[in-house]
């Protein structure tokens, strides 16, 4: 896994352990954004403090990488790769769009770049994903590029006083190969 910028067709990915001060300061802004922090499963509540520290952590962590992706220099989002199993070849997806943007098509980019950094550059096998049940732009980017629905954990979610269900998903890499990262 590199700790050097990746440039793709969607942008470029820089590393979390690369960020400067100010660049890991808007990370923190957009994932606190209600837009963004509503969908996550944690709630999106995060201390300055917390987010600092798990920034400093991001050189060391062999299971988690996180990228800030930037297009003509402008931040467009963040994707993520979680619980990285290197024997398995899987990891688990992440990503949110930078709700400063107005930009359209933000989604697909982010998730284009994702794909490619897993399959192309880490030569991963499959890709996992969460989504809560409720997040219907989110399942519909994912299905567009090929993603599975493979089970949903019922109810597991709180959010304002209420359960929520979580849906998994997946893509292999022979399907991202045959095509499909490309929205149907």
């Amino acid at each position: 896994m590199s700790d050097f910028d990746l440039t793709f067709p969607e942008g470029v990915l820089r590393p979390f352990c690369r960020l400067t001060s100010e660049e890991s300061d808007y990370v923190f802004r957009m994932r606190s954004h209600p837009a963004v922090s509503k969908w996550m499963t944690s709630g999106g509540d995060i201390s300055l403090e917390a987010h600092s520290k798990y920034i400093a952590r991001q050189k060391d962590d062999l299971t988690n990488r996180n990228y800030l992706m930037f297009s003509n220099d402008v931040i467009v989002g963040v994707v993520s790769l979680h619980r990285i199993d290197r024997r398995n070849q899987l990891a688990f997806l992440g990503l949110y769009r930078n709700p400063f943007s107005k930009e359209s098509g933000i989604g697909r980019r982010l998730l284009g770049a994702i794909c490619r950094l897993s399959f192309q550059q880490f030569g991963l096998h499959s890709l996992k994903l969460e989504v809560v049940a409720d997040n219907r732009a989110a399942i519909q980017l994912y299905e567009a590029f090929g993603f599975l629905q493979e089970g949903r954990w019922r109810e597991c979610v709180r959010r304002d006083g209420e359960f929520v269900d979580l849906i998994a998903m997946g893509l292999l890499r022979s399907e991202w190969l045959n095509g499909q990262i490309e929205a149907r």
